[in-house]
């Protein structure tokens, strides 16, 4: 009887094990998904961000290059876009190396920074796309106070071809 019992007991604690190594295991599998899903997140945005970028940079043509000179060098600088998808594949590169040997907390914490890289991203894309609408408004206005026809605009191609 004692046998008996002491087997169920070492087989509990070999399950109860078994059951914390599989819980940490999905909650690592649950970080580094979530790792990756920031990834393509922020990866999805910055090809938003220099599309729309371009986009703006278009609607200066129509003033003098002499107002829109630093306004176009802003724009036209991929140096920007492609430093931030370096970073993001050196993001990638890091979960490969690390996701598997990293701790919960490191990458909850690179999370985190991810995360904050998008809402900046976020935030500027936002205001790209206030200056575009306002540069719209103000070319549209011009055109009906000058009486012109406005300029034919190529179509939206946002997120075409990606």
């Amino acid at each position: 009887m004692i046998y008996l019992l002491i087997l169920i007991v070492l087989l509990a604690a070999i399950g109860f094990g078994f059951a914390v190594a599989n819980w940490r295991q999905e909650r690592r599998n649950l970080a580094i998904q979530s790792l990756l899903d920031d990834a393509d997140r922020l990866e999805a945005k910055l090809l938003e961000t220099r599309t729309r970028m371009r986009q703006v940079e278009g609607m200066l043509g129509r003033l003098p290059s002499d107002i829109t000179e630093t306004a176009r060098a802003t724009l036209a600088s991929e140096a920007g876009i492609q430093d931030a998808m370096k970073r993001v594949l050196s993001h990638r590169l890091w979960i490969r190396e690390n996701g598997s040997t990293a701790s919960i907390a490191k990458l909850r914490e690179v999370g985190v920074t991810a995360r904050k890289s998008l809402a900046q991203l976020e935030q500027q894309l936002a205001r790209l796309e206030g200056a575009g609408s306002e540069l719209q408004a103000a070319y549209e206005k011009s055109d009906t106070l000058l009486g012109t026809k406005p300029a034919k605009r190529k179509p939206d191609t946002a997120g075409a071809g990606h």
